[in-house]
């Protein structure tokens, strides 16, 4: 008996009756989510076209492995491990 009292109570106090719900109106959108659409239909562009030049960029750099080559047939390859510490940290967190 007690939940039944709850219940009614709670419907009268959140307006769930049958009797005041009407009918349900499509969403518009507003401006601001027109203007946010138009930002990210823009960085999409601007990103197919990075990726259309990038594609077109060689994976990797054989210039720079030819001169690595070089200098460890030469013997005066030098790796500094701070560095490459650092730069992972940096890179990597």
């Amino acid at each position: 008996m007690e939940i039944n009292k709850i219940n009614s109570a709670m419907s009268t106090e959140m307006g769930t009756s049958k009797s005041n719900r009407g009918t349900v109106q499509p969403l518009k959108p507003s401006s601001d989510v027109a203007k946010a659409a138009a930002v990210v239909s823009d960085d999409c562009k601007l990103i197919a076209h990075a990726k259309s030049r990038l594609e077109q960029l060689p994976d990797v750099d054989m210039n720079k492995v030819a001169e690595v080559r070089q200098s460890l047939i030469d013997g005066n390859f030098d790796l500094n491990l701070d560095k490459v510490a650092d730069a992972m940290v940096l890179q990597h967190g």
